[in-house]
């Protein structure tokens, strides 16, 4: 993979987190700086092991599960790494913040595809573009579920994962807008308690893709996508 293609990946996944706040000014939180910094199929597991805590920690032979909370916000991801190479295979990132009246949540999934599902003989791009969504929600579900007997990990996740669920079902009742997936502004659709919400996908190499999901408390109208 070249350098530019790397930077590119990498400013994916910062920029996305960066809006998380609708505003580029606001400090990051603790593990969304971290993820800003890990770039799937380059960063290595030493890299990611030295971006967090010991503390806040769990592992499995090829995955990390990190946790953190401090007053009304609270976030977790896990990255897991490829079976036979030590580069990060995909990652997966929910933040959560609680204000009066508001849940702001946002979730990103970066993760490499198998070529055997982006080779399907699709209708078209939309029909593709909607089963690697599928895959990172399936995938999503695989690579929480070792860390699931923490409380704390499973209720962010679930959060995110419910949400993501709930977005393809609208994709599937409504075929003729999920090309609003890659438009800056994404494909909007309602949450039963986080109202308003917006989902984008987009290609940052060959066989990989970012998932960026965020409840509407959380885009700033003066912000593109």
């Amino acid at each position: 993979m070249n350098k530019q293609m790397r930077t590119m990946m990498i400013g994916g996944i910062a920029t996305g987190l960066i809006l998380v706040s609708g505003c580029s000014s606001r400090k990051p939180l603790p593990l969304e700086a971290g993820f800003s910094q890990i770039e799937v199929a380059h960063s290595n597991a030493t890299d990611v092991l030295n971006l967090f805590p010991e503390k806040e920690m769990l592992h499995t032979d090829h995955s990390v599960s990190v946790f953190h909370k401090k007053g009304w916000s609270s976030e977790t991801g896990v990255i897991t790494f490829d079976r036979q190479y030590p580069q990060v295979h995909r990652l997966v990132y929910v933040q959560h913040r609680s204000q009066i009246m508001t849940e702001k949540v946002f979730l990103l999934i970066q993760s490499q595809v198998p070529p055997e599902l982006l080779q399907q003989p699709y209708e078209n791009n939309d029909r593709k573009n909607l089963a690697v969504l599928r895959f990172c929600h399936e995938a999503m579900i695989a690579d929480a579920r070792p860390f699931l007997t923490d409380q704390r990990t499973e209720s962010l996740i679930g959060l995110g994962r419910t949400a993501l669920g709930i977005a393809i079902l609208q994709l599937d009742k409504r075929p003729r807008e999920i090309y609003k997936l890659t438009r800056e502004t994404g494909f909007d659709f309602d949450h039963p308690t986080l109202d308003k919400c917006y989902l984008g996908l987009k290609q940052d190499a060959e066989n990989i893709y970012t998932v960026a999901l965020r409840s509407k408390a959380m885009v700033d109208p003066l912000t593109t996508w």
